[in-house]
């Protein structure tokens, strides 16, 4: 993502993940993260590896609307926790943490 207005980097987001499913060619996560300490749900499809290549997150539109009531651009957000996700800056709940440890 290129050209990130100021506003968005100063962010300090806390991606959390909760489940992971693995499979050969995606994985499908589940999740949240917060923004201003208000948690926003997320679904996702993460193509090769987790912290792989690419990486499609969907949230609802109730919280894309409040995103944009906050004054920032949904596209940009769900850009920025998609590049924090491919660059593995995420956290793993403790329960799925080892339940991947315990797969590899």
């Amino acid at each position: 993502i290129s050209d990130i207005p100021d506003k968005y980097n100063n962010i300090d987001f806390r991606i959390h993940v909760k489940k992971v499913s693995e499979g050969p060619l995606a994985s499908k996560l589940s999740g949240y993260f917060y923004i201003n300490n208000i948690i926003f749900n997320f679904k996702a499809v993460a193509f090769g590896r987790i912290g792989g290549q690419n990486i499609n997150i969907k949230i609802s539109e109730t919280k894309y609307n409040h995103i944009k009531k906050m004054g920032m651009d949904p596209e940009v957000i769900i850009g920025l926790v998609q590049k924090k996700i491919i660059e593995g800056d995420m956290i793993f709940d403790e329960k799925n943490l080892k339940a991947r440890e315990a797969m590899e």
